[in-house]
């Protein structure tokens, strides 16, 4: 038992292909893998219909659709995420400043917002609109417990230590929360409506203030130019730089590594675990 249906082939050989995804309409599916490239398949040709290049690392580690089937989104260990359109196969976003390897990619329910996970344990946020890296999602480490540290050093030890590598993320299906599972045996909530509403992002600060306000963000009240009163009323999302939020919700393990995430259409979070 367990003969293959189908076998595809396209990828350059002897490199590993790493993610695989469906399209959310079907009949279409994307692959990514070691050669530098993501491909686009359908179910009844054996052969890629799309050929999907311009990272320059030949690590394409993820690979995910947009909502609307129109274009692909990948992640690889060149720093950088890449959104294609699926008819043309050029790349129309670049999706960069993250330090290290990314090696997740989600996009949210809605479309606007594409989420990745690098090697250095930080979710980044960008807005597909404009390409605009608009937020940071980073895990505290004093709240990490012994169980987290000694599997912390154990890694160390052994030279595998990625600084919280981030092994799955999953949005609701409202898009109103994002699941992140991480190398400290963790899974994090994190309330990411919003995300890219505060008022160091210059977009929207134009937007909330108007194009002729001023600001030096991050001085004293703000640096916003507002009393005490008017900050306590403005929405706690406006002051957050990114990277300050914490998550709603934090699950810990019991030792164990979870490796992949996902949430329901009835927003039920399911967890896959190294056990």
């Amino acid at each position: 038992g367990g003969a293959a249906l189908c076998v595809y082939r396209g990828h350059a050989p002897s490199t590993p292909v790493w993610s695989v995804s469906s399209a959310p309409s079907g009949y279409y599916f994307a692959s990514a893998g070691s050669d530098y490239t993501a491909r686009i398949w359908t179910t009844d040709r054996t052969s890629p219909v799309r050929v999907l290049s311009g990272h320059v690392s030949p690590g394409v580690n993820n690979v995910a659709w947009h909502p609307n089937c129109n274009y692909v989104l990948t992640a690889g260990d060149d720093k950088t995420c890449r959104m294609f359109d699926v008819q043309t196969g050029r790349c129309v976003r670049l999706l960069s400043g993250s330090s290290r390897g990314l090696n997740l990619v989600r996009v949210s329910p809605s479309g606007r917002y594409a989420a990745a996970s690098g090697y250095d344990g930080v979710v980044r946020i960008w807005d597909l609109g404009n390409g605009r890296l608009v937020n940071e999602l980073r895990a505290a480490t004093t709240a990490a417990s012994s169980s987290t540290l000694r599997h912390q050093q154990q890694l160390s030890s052994t030279g595998n230590f990625s600084e919280g590598m981030i092994h799955a993320m999953s949005f609701s299906s409202c898009g109103a929360a994002l699941a992140v599972a991480s190398e400290d045996r963790a899974v994090r909530i994190w309330d990411v409506r919003g995300a890219g509403n505060h008022l160091s992002d210059p977009t929207y600060f134009a937007a909330a203030r108007g194009a002729d306000a001023t600001s030096s963000f991050g001085g004293s009240n703000g640096g916003l130019g507002t009393t005490t009163s008017q900050l306590s009323r403005m929405p706690a999302n406006e002051l957050c730089r990114p990277g300050m939020r914490v998550p709603t919700k934090v699950f810990g393990t019991n030792g164990v590594d979870v490796m992949d995430l996902k949430f329901t259409k009835r927003n039920l979070l399911l967890a896959v675990g190294n056990y």
